[in-house]
């Protein structure tokens, strides 16, 4: 069998930016972060994607590669989504990049107060745009509108510095994501119509087909096209952390500006520990990255998308059906069915769950579980808890470690009830 294995390696916590790293017409890596669910200083392990952006130029002149040291270009005038020409695009230099750590969506117009206290709140570090439903070939999708001159500084790094990504914005264009894309059957170039909540449709030239980092986003666009498409004003508000202080506490505060007024979601893992990422094309292709949204109680609600394409439920030997990661199932189901084999099964009593999204001990504190990729188990829990022995057979952890897990028995602070998939095997 081929092992593929999921090295750790530490880094500091990053952000998740509105659109991954970007150059013109090609692909690059990027990363979120999930990490192991191990004691404060263990490994700690975290899953990335590649995620293409590619941008188209402008209907009348080719898109300069970006430069730091080039000046901003001017591109020539275009249509504007209400018809009338647009003149030309001169974006200002990039501002200070911010990472942008939480995000504020609210159903209606966040009062000019509530707007003041947040950025007054972030030390100036906020922005307000649009969000809001709009209809495209006859589905919902997600769209908001932004100041592409300012937003930019909140993109990840790569993407803020693609100046050809915000003229396209600038100049009345779409940006898509390559989900929404492909599903509403969208190419570069394409004319998109979008439709407003009171029927009347829009037109924009689709620009960009980039990877949102935002919580179920399908289109950017600039507060110009936003307003046509009947996008209300400040109903979304980004904000970025000092560096002396934790998202976590800054979502808390923020909830306290907020009321139940919007939602609040944490676009950033807490400060407290360290994140690690699993490195490689492999664990990158196979586990992917997803944005989540954090709840007081330690538990995380990870996007729907990646939900649907990652976790499964299976019956397995021995527990019957567990619900855990599709690249997981086969490899427990091999080892269950050893330990089944070799006369073994009187040995394992309960499965005490495997997707469970939350922090390590439901503690907003800690770092992000492996359970929440639903690549850990954990097995007869009552007599294999933390910083025990445990009464777990060695013959099982064998069997276990060679069907490609990890075991916690092995960690400084014990966790023996506790397996976690480190190799893919093929």
């Amino acid at each position: 069998m081929l092992r593929v294995p999921v090295r750790l390696h530490r880094h500091a916590p990053v952000g998740i930016g509105l659109l991954a790293a970007a150059v013109l017409a090609t692909g690059v890596s990027t990363a979120t972060s999930a990490v192991r669910d191990a004691p404060a200083g263990a490994p700690v392990a975290t899953a990335s994607t590649l995620v293409p952006t590619t941008v188209l130029p402008s209907p009348a002149a080719p898109v300069p590669a970006p430069s730091a040291s080039a000046p901003e270009t001017t591109q020539p005038s275009t249509a504007s989504a209400s018809g009338r020409a647009r003149g030309p695009v001169a974006l200002p230099p990039l501002p200070a990049r911010q990472r942008p750590d939480v995000l504020v969506n609210g159903p209606s117009p966040l009062p000019d107060k509530v707007v003041g206290e947040l950025t007054e709140l972030a030390g100036g570090k906020a922005l307000a745009f649009r969000t809001g439903r709009v209809r495209v070939a006859d589905e919902e999708v997600a769209a908001v509108g932004v100041d592409p001159a300012a937003f930019r500084a909140f993109a990840a790094k790569g993407t803020a510095e693609a100046t050809g990504v915000w003229q396209a914005v600038a100049r009345g264009e779409a940006v898509a994501s390559h989900e929404a894309a492909k599903r509403l059957g969208l190419g570069l170039g394409d004319t998109v119509v979008i439709g407003r909540a009171d029927g009347v449709p829009v037109s924009v030239r689709l620009g960009a087909l980039a990877t949102t980092g935002l919580p179920e986003t399908d289109l950017v666009v600039d507060d110009e096209v936003g307003e046509r498409l009947g996008l209300p004003v400040a109903t979304g508000v980004l904000l970025a952390a000092d560096k002396d202080t934790d998202p976590v506490s800054l979502a808390g505060q923020v909830r306290a500006i907020t009321g139940g007024a919007a939602e609040v979601d944490l676009l950033s893992p807490p400060d407290a520990n360290p994140v690690a990422f699993l490195t490689g094309s492999e664990a990158a292709e196979a586990f992917g990255a997803f944005s989540y949204r954090y709840f007081p109680d330690g538990t995380i609600q990870p996007d729907a998308s990646w939900v649907r394409e990652n976790i499964v439920s299976s019956s397995v030997p021995l527990l019957g059906v567990v619900t855990c990661h599709r690249l997981m199932i086969e490899q427990l189901r091999g080892a269950l069915a050893e330990v089944e084999q070799r006369g073994l099964a009187e040995q394992l009593h309960t499965y005490d769950g495997c997707y469970v999204p939350r922090f390590i001990e439901r503690n907003p504190d800690n770092s992000i579980s492996l359970h929440t990729w639903g690549i850990a188990i954990d097995l007869d829990a009552s007599t294999n808890y933390r910083g025990i022995e445990g009464t777990m057979d060695p013959a099982i952890v064998e069997i276990f470690k060679r069907w490609g897990f990890s075991w916690g028995g092995d960690w400084t602070y014990t966790d023996p009830m506790h397996f976690e998939l480190s190799a893919i095997l093929d």
